[in-house]
């Protein structure tokens, strides 16, 4: 097909003025909407297909994400940028060997070291030390200077126990020269150095400093993620005060407005157990997992809240008639089933997501039957842990940044859950999950979630390390899960009581 340079220029000029407007107002299904017109008319323009899979996987549309990953392997074959985007689509989507085959594409000398570490660090990821080792080797002899595989090399030699190692790589990355994202990502690597060897001082002062280098190197997306997050207090504010039980109990009463399998989410604040239990219920066979998707959301919100960029209220959500909630149900099944294969004999979907806990009260008018999980920690010990991943700024983490803000994010969400579960009172649909007692008695714990949610325990669960050892673990905890069951985060808080007191003030017990 002929291109046409000129229009293609103004394809390229109308998709900047769209991601600008995303970027800055963060709707998502207005861009996706806009970017989608425009492949349509362009469908051989490289630059939409990668924003049509950063929108699609935004908007949990995960058929549209492969299908625009695929396209742009297509367009340009062995091209790392192609090759980036697609990837991030195919692991997004569950599809780790693609998007290993993705990288494996990449051809030019320039990124196939860069290619290289990515592939590394999927299969340390996935535990896969040996191979991890012998590509991060490869990607080094090829560029020794690649402050991406520098990065990734002192990373694998942190979670081989090469400390001299690992922090002599480290330092490297933290160079000013060096890009403010992986720079970033280096000094989070080197504070949970010195915390394994003992040194919270200097634990904290990395940590922090990877704060600032993240602030400092992201304006625009810190600046957008407290815009909403002060949007999402002032929500969740609003719910805790308009929760009320005689409103849950309507809710709760209605007949489901269409047929479904079996739902229970698994909620709880990130960092607080979520992937442990969800490990262990998803072994049996009974369960099909969705693992930190955002399926159930974008239902709602596109179904029963459409146009309505700030989302969902509860009075809206009232006022709408039961048999309004049918699309929703039909909508979240056709989210899930690209990602699972759904039938008569699905058994449980266990939707676990984190982002859900202050979401709660939306899903109880569409899913009057759903069964909620709550995962709960010593909060002190889930704001530590919150505090030091080493994650980018985004909306679900901008609160991370400074432990005021953390501290505060937490009783935010925490106190819509708790407000909704004084509503429910004796409703035999919700059950609260101690991290602590799943330490100490896992099975027994197991046993009593697995007999919640109307199944039996069947032996799979017991042995969840091997049976789930080949499964993508979407939280940054997936090392964790693969661990035995231990107790050495419990209390793990009280080393840094002194050196980060806006993060545990007015949590003690």
């Amino acid at each position: 097909m002929k291109i046409d340079q000129r229009r293609w220029q103004k394809a390229e000029q109308k998709r900047r003025e769209i991601m600008a407007r995303y970027g800055s107002d963060n709707h998502a299904a207005a861009a996706l909407a806009g970017i989608r017109a425009l492949a349509r008319q362009e469908p051989l323009l490289p630059t939409l297909q990668a924003d049509l899979v950063t929108l699609a996987i935004a908007m949990s549309e995960y058929d549209q994400a492969l299908l625009a990953a695929n396209r742009l392997l297509k367009l340009l074959p062995g091209d790392f940028f192609a090759a980036r985007a697609a990837a991030e689509a195919f692991s997004f989507c569950g599809q780790e060997e693609k998007a290993l085959a993705a990288w494996q594409s990449v051809t030019g000398a320039e990124h196939r070291a860069t290619a290289l570490a990515a592939m590394a660090r999927m299969e340390a990821r996935a535990g896969h030390m040996e191979q991890a080792a012998v590509w991060i080797a490869e990607a080094l002899a090829r560029n020794p200077r690649d402050a991406m595989t520098v990065l990734t090399a002192g990373r694998i030699a942190s979670k081989q126990g090469d400390t001299d190692r690992a922090i002599g790589m480290l330092e490297r990355c933290s160079h000013p020269a060096v890009p403010h994202a992986l720079k970033g990502q280096a000094l989070y690597e080197l504070g949970e150095i010195q915390d394994r060897c003992g040194e919270p001082a200097k634990a904290v002062e990395f940590w922090l400093a990877a704060k600032r280098c993240l602030e400092e190197g992201f304006p625009g997306d810190v600046d957008l993620g407290r815009r909403i997050r002060h949007k999402t207090l002032e929500r969740n504010r609003r719910l805790v005060e308009a929760l009320n039980p005689a409103l849950v109990r309507r809710w709760r009463n209605q007949a489901p407005a269409s047929k479904l399998p079996p739902v229970a989410v698994l909620a709880g604040h990130p960092r607080s157990g979520t992937t442990l239990l969800e490990q262990v219920l998803a072994a049996h066979p009974g369960v099909r997992d969705i693992d930190e998707q955002d399926a159930l959301a974008c239902a709602v919100r596109e179904t029963l809240f459409p146009g309505v960029p700030d989302g969902p209220d509860l009075t809206t959500l009232d006022a709408l008639p039961a048999d309004s909630f049918a699309a929703t149900r039909r909508d979240y099944l056709r989210r899930v089933a690209m990602l699972r294969k759904i039938g008569p004999d699905t058994g449980l979907l266990l939707d676990k997501n984190p982002n859900l806990t202050d979401f709660l009260p939306f899903l109880l008018g569409p899913l009057p039957e759903l069964r909620i999980l709550v995962a709960r920690r010593d909060p002190r010990d889930i704001l530590l842990s919150c505090f030091r991943l080493p994650v980018l700024p985004q909306t679900g983490n901008i609160a991370w940044l400074r432990e005021d803000h953390a501290a505060e994010e937490y009783r935010s969400i925490m106190a819509v859950w708790e407000k909704l579960r004084d509503c429910l009172g004796d409703d035999p649909g919700w059950l609260e999950v101690s991290y602590e007692a799943l330490c100490a008695d896992h099975e027994a714990e197991a046993r009593k979630v697995t007999a919640f949610l109307g199944l039996a325990w069947h032996p799979d669960q017991a042995d969840y390390r091997t049976v789930r050892a080949n499964t993508r673990v979407a939280s940054p905890s997936y090392e964790a899960v693969r661990a035995p069951v231990h107790r050495s985060s419990i209390g793990r808080w009280q080393r840094y009581a002194d050196l980060l007191p806006e993060l545990f003030e007015g949590f003690g017990k």
